[in-house]
Protein backbone atom coordinates (compact mmCIF):
# COMPACT_ATOMS: atom_id res chain seq x y z
CA UNK A 1 0.00 0.00 0.00
CA UNK A 2 1.36 3.58 -0.83
CA UNK A 3 1.82 5.84 2.26
CA UNK A 4 0.63 9.08 0.40
CA UNK A 5 -1.51 10.53 -2.32
CA UNK A 6 -0.55 13.58 -4.69
CA UNK A 7 -1.31 15.95 -7.50
CA UNK A 8 1.05 17.07 -9.71
CA UNK A 9 0.33 19.64 -12.71
CA UNK A 10 2.11 19.18 -16.29
CA UNK A 11 1.72 20.74 -19.39
CA UNK A 12 1.81 19.91 -23.13
CA UNK A 13 3.80 22.71 -25.04
CA UNK A 14 4.70 23.15 -28.16
CA UNK A 15 3.55 24.03 -32.33
CA UNK A 16 0.40 22.81 -33.80
CA UNK A 17 0.49 19.02 -34.62
CA UNK A 18 3.52 17.92 -33.17
CA UNK A 19 1.34 15.16 -31.55
CA UNK A 20 0.76 16.26 -27.62
CA UNK A 21 -2.81 14.90 -27.72
CA UNK A 22 -1.54 11.82 -29.31
CA UNK A 23 0.68 11.61 -26.56
CA UNK A 24 -1.27 12.29 -23.72
CA UNK A 25 -4.12 9.92 -25.71
CA UNK A 26 -1.67 7.11 -25.69
CA UNK A 27 0.18 7.32 -21.93
CA UNK A 28 -4.00 7.69 -20.71
CA UNK A 29 -5.97 5.44 -22.73
CA UNK A 30 -3.24 3.01 -24.44
CA UNK A 31 -5.00 3.98 -27.99
CA UNK A 32 -3.61 5.96 -31.05
CA UNK A 33 -5.75 8.11 -33.71
CA UNK A 34 -4.16 8.56 -36.81
CA UNK A 35 -6.61 11.69 -37.51
CA UNK A 36 -5.24 15.21 -36.79
CA UNK A 37 -7.90 16.62 -33.74
CA UNK A 38 -6.82 20.20 -32.66
CA UNK A 39 -6.72 21.03 -29.23
CA UNK A 40 -8.79 24.72 -28.47
CA UNK A 41 -7.36 26.15 -25.70
CA UNK A 42 -6.69 23.54 -23.76
CA UNK A 43 -7.83 19.84 -22.50
CA UNK A 44 -7.31 18.41 -19.30
CA UNK A 45 -6.63 14.25 -18.65
CA UNK A 46 -5.47 12.31 -15.89
CA UNK A 47 -3.44 9.09 -14.91
CA UNK A 48 -2.08 7.50 -11.68
CA UNK A 49 1.17 6.68 -11.76
CA UNK A 50 3.45 5.21 -8.94
CA UNK A 51 6.49 6.90 -7.50
CA UNK A 52 8.47 4.88 -4.71
CA UNK A 53 5.99 5.23 -1.78
CA UNK A 54 3.96 7.22 -3.57
CA UNK A 55 0.25 7.96 -5.64
CA UNK A 56 0.44 10.30 -7.90
CA UNK A 57 -2.27 11.82 -9.85
CA UNK A 58 -0.81 13.84 -12.85
CA UNK A 59 -3.35 16.11 -13.93
CA UNK A 60 -2.01 16.53 -17.50
CA UNK A 61 -2.91 19.50 -19.56
CA UNK A 62 -2.38 19.52 -23.14
CA UNK A 63 -2.12 22.91 -24.69
CA UNK A 64 -3.65 24.05 -27.86
CA UNK A 65 -0.50 24.88 -30.24
CA UNK A 66 -2.06 27.17 -32.50
CA UNK A 67 -1.03 30.84 -32.26
CA UNK A 68 -4.24 32.36 -31.52
CA UNK A 69 -4.46 30.93 -28.14
CA UNK A 70 -0.82 32.60 -27.42
CA UNK A 71 -2.06 35.25 -25.32
CA UNK A 72 -3.96 33.04 -23.09
CA UNK A 73 -0.98 30.10 -22.61
CA UNK A 74 0.19 31.45 -19.72
CA UNK A 75 -2.76 31.41 -17.58
CA UNK A 76 -2.74 27.65 -17.84
CA UNK A 77 1.15 27.51 -17.10
CA UNK A 78 0.14 28.81 -13.57
CA UNK A 79 0.61 25.95 -10.93
CA UNK A 80 2.78 23.56 -13.04
CA UNK A 81 5.22 21.55 -11.62
CA UNK A 82 6.58 20.12 -15.03
CA UNK A 83 6.32 20.29 -18.99
CA UNK A 84 6.68 17.98 -21.72
CA UNK A 85 7.86 20.25 -24.82
CA UNK A 86 7.14 18.31 -27.63
CA UNK A 87 8.53 18.87 -31.36
CA UNK A 88 7.95 16.59 -34.63
CA UNK A 89 11.00 15.36 -35.86
CA UNK A 90 9.82 15.70 -39.46
CA UNK A 91 9.33 19.18 -38.70
CA UNK A 92 12.61 21.70 -38.48
CA UNK A 93 10.38 24.69 -37.65
CA UNK A 94 8.85 22.70 -34.42
CA UNK A 95 12.14 22.16 -32.59
CA UNK A 96 13.37 26.09 -33.68
CA UNK A 97 10.20 27.41 -31.77
CA UNK A 98 10.73 25.43 -28.95
CA UNK A 99 12.71 27.54 -27.05
CA UNK A 100 10.27 29.86 -26.73
CA UNK A 101 7.65 27.64 -25.56
CA UNK A 102 10.17 26.88 -22.93
CA UNK A 103 10.98 30.70 -21.48
CA UNK A 104 7.41 31.57 -21.68
CA UNK A 105 6.56 28.36 -19.30
CA UNK A 106 9.35 29.13 -17.44
CA UNK A 107 8.69 32.97 -16.67
CA UNK A 108 5.07 31.74 -15.00
CA UNK A 109 6.70 28.93 -13.07
CA UNK A 110 10.22 29.71 -12.49
CA UNK A 111 12.77 26.53 -13.52
CA UNK A 112 10.33 23.73 -13.30
CA UNK A 113 11.82 19.97 -14.78
CA UNK A 114 11.16 20.29 -18.89
CA UNK A 115 11.41 17.06 -20.92
CA UNK A 116 12.04 17.72 -24.55
CA UNK A 117 10.06 15.73 -26.44
CA UNK A 118 11.22 14.52 -30.00
CA UNK A 119 7.86 12.84 -31.18
CA UNK A 120 7.19 10.96 -34.54
CA UNK A 121 10.53 8.67 -34.47
CA UNK A 122 8.98 6.00 -36.13
CA UNK A 123 8.55 7.93 -39.55
CA UNK A 124 11.01 7.83 -41.98
CA UNK A 125 12.57 11.54 -43.38
CA UNK A 126 13.42 12.75 -39.94
CA UNK A 127 15.08 16.56 -40.17
CA UNK A 128 15.50 16.81 -36.24
CA UNK A 129 18.35 14.75 -34.70
CA UNK A 130 18.62 12.97 -32.01
CA UNK A 131 21.80 14.88 -31.20
CA UNK A 132 19.91 18.43 -31.66
CA UNK A 133 17.12 17.46 -29.22
CA UNK A 134 19.87 16.68 -27.30
CA UNK A 135 22.00 19.86 -27.22
CA UNK A 136 18.31 22.05 -26.78
CA UNK A 137 17.98 19.88 -23.25
CA UNK A 138 21.84 20.83 -22.44
CA UNK A 139 20.74 24.47 -22.57
CA UNK A 140 18.41 24.33 -19.67
CA UNK A 141 18.47 23.75 -16.39
CA UNK A 142 16.05 21.06 -14.73
CA UNK A 143 15.98 19.63 -18.74
CA UNK A 144 16.08 15.62 -20.01
CA UNK A 145 15.07 14.69 -23.52
CA UNK A 146 13.93 11.74 -24.66
CA UNK A 147 12.63 10.25 -28.36
CA UNK A 148 8.98 8.92 -28.91
CA UNK A 149 6.55 7.39 -30.93
CA UNK A 150 2.67 7.93 -30.06
CA UNK A 151 1.79 5.91 -32.81
CA UNK A 152 3.69 2.86 -31.25
CA UNK A 153 3.77 3.74 -27.94
CA UNK A 154 7.74 3.62 -27.90
CA UNK A 155 8.85 5.54 -25.01
CA UNK A 156 5.31 7.07 -24.10
CA UNK A 157 4.94 5.84 -20.36
CA UNK A 158 8.87 6.31 -19.69
CA UNK A 159 8.16 10.11 -20.57
CA UNK A 160 5.79 10.54 -18.26
CA UNK A 161 7.64 8.86 -15.44
CA UNK A 162 10.87 10.80 -16.27
CA UNK A 163 9.02 14.21 -15.83
CA UNK A 164 7.52 12.59 -12.60
CA UNK A 165 10.90 12.07 -10.88
CA UNK A 166 12.30 14.82 -12.06
CA UNK A 167 9.00 16.68 -10.32
CA UNK A 168 9.77 15.32 -7.25
CA UNK A 169 12.61 16.49 -4.62
CA UNK A 170 13.24 14.38 -1.56
CA UNK A 171 11.43 16.48 0.77
CA UNK A 172 8.24 15.47 -0.84
CA UNK A 173 8.66 11.80 -1.25
CA UNK A 174 10.52 11.28 2.46
CA UNK A 175 8.90 14.16 4.69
Amino acid sequence: MKDKKVTKKIVLIGDAGVGKTSIVRRFVTGLFNPAYIITLGTTIMKKEVEYIDTIVNLAIWDIGGQSVFKAVRSKYYFASEGALAICDRCNRKTIENLPSWIDSFREVVGDKPVIIVGNKSDLPNLEVSEEEIKELADKYKHAEYILTSAKDGTNVEKTFLNLTRLMFSDEEVFP
